[in-house]
C-alpha cells in the first residue's frame, strides 16, 4: 500500500464509540511490537517519518486508549500489549518507537 492511500483502520471508523478491546486490538496491530521498527506499518503501509511517526488509525487510537487506559487494564486488555507498545502508548509524549527509526544501534 502506498502513503496515500492510507487510511483509517475500517474497524475504528465503523464503531462509531469504539470498545476498549477493539482500541487494544487496533493499537496491537497498527504499533510495532518490538525494536528494531521496521520502515512502514505492518497492518496499513504507512511509512514512518519524523513528520508522522504513527500510522493514521495508531495516531486517533492512541489518545483515546491513554484517556481509557485505567478501563482497559482493569479488564486486563493491557497485558496484550508487548513492552515496546506499552512504552509508546504510556510513556512522556515524545516517546515513539516509530519515531526513532532512523537510529540502527538499538
Amino acid at each position: 500500500m502506498t502513503t496515500d492511500a492510507v487510511r483509517l483502520d475500517n474497524r475504528l471508523r465503523e464503531a462509531g464509540f469504539p470498545s476498549v478491546a477493539l482500541l487494544v486490538r487496533l493499537w496491537t496491530e497498527h504499533t510495532p511490537p518490538a525494536l528494531p521498527v521496521p520502515e512502514r506499518c505492518r497492518t496499513c503501509g504507512h511509512f514512518y517519518s519524523a513528520e508522522a511517526p504513527l500510522c493514521p488509525t495508531a495516531a486517533v487510537v492512541r489518545p483515546l486508549l491513554r484517556r481509557r487506559r485505567f478501563e482497559a487494564d482493569t479488564h486486563g486488555n493491557l497485558s496484550r500489549l508487548t513492552t515496546n507498545q506499552t512504552d509508546d502508548l504510556l510513556c512522556a509524549p515524545k516517546h515513539l518507537s516509530t519515531a526513532l527509526t532512523w537510529r540502527k544501534d538499538f
